[in-house]
């Protein structure tokens, strides 16, 4: 990651006193295994700066800048306080390398704080992260879900990161469980409760014909 991009989030979170007013539009993309939504986003960034909106997504950034509040490393983060399925205790046998260790709670806590923070600010695509939660009672955002058959996605991982098939399937049956227990541990429930503004099946539509919804979609909820 870029530390042009690590410095953009920290004067953006820490070079204010007060929320902004989330006024601006924000888009949250989750998806399942396999749909490329980092670039998605990247594509659309570079849509609203054609039309001379200045637009930027985030993505892993939400975690490095959660674990500089917190303290601790990023990976610890991700891997084994929000990935894991692991008790409390477990993790604070895990976490005595550091300097002290933080709650599940206090963890989820601090990534939906960053994640806000960044949605009130406006004009960002939130990728992943259960973005859709933690912007939950924030106007002005579109929450988009990509799914597809999971015969299309393993294609798409054959083809974008060049593994074997079983391999992909693999990656995709860790991929999916990780991403859906996070959902699960930031909402509360199951994550076919959850809902979406829009659910997209990547597997039918192109990037820029997955673009020209969202755009379309955006325009009827006046976002634009």
């Amino acid at each position: 990651m870029s530390t042009n991009l690590i410095a953009y989030l920290s004067e953006r979170y820490y070079g204010q006193k007060k929320e902004p007013a989330g006024i601006d539009p924000y888009i949250t993309l989750s998806r399942e295994t396999g749909c490329n939504a980092t670039g998605l986003a990247a594509e659309l960034v570079k849509t609203f700066r054609k039309k001379g909106q200045h637009w930027h997504f985030v993505n892993k950034e939400i975690l490095d800048k959660s674990a500089e509040k917190l303290h601790l490393d990023r990976h610890r983060i991700e891997h084994e306080f929000i990935f894991s399925k692991s008790s409390v205790m477990d993790n604070v046998i895990k976490a005595m390398s550091l300097r002290y260790f933080k709650s599940d709670k206090k963890i989820r806590d601090t990534i939906s704080e960053i994640i806000r923070y960044e949605a009130q600010k406006g004009n960002v695509i939130i990728v992943g992260r259960a973005g859709v939660v933690s912007t939950s009672g924030i106007p002005n955002g579109l929450n988009i879900r990509l799914v597809a058959p999971l015969e299309w996605r393993v294609k798409s991982l054959i083809h974008r990161k060049l593994l074997p098939e079983e391999k992909a399937k693999e990656f995709i049956q860790e991929g999916d469980r990780k991403r859906n227990f996070l959902l699960e541990q930031f909402a509360g429930k199951p994550v076919s409760e959850i809902y979406f503004d829009l659910v997209i099946n990547t597997a039918v539509f192109s990037h820029q014909e997955i673009i020209h919804i969202i755009l379309n979609a955006m325009e009827m909820k006046g976002m634009l």
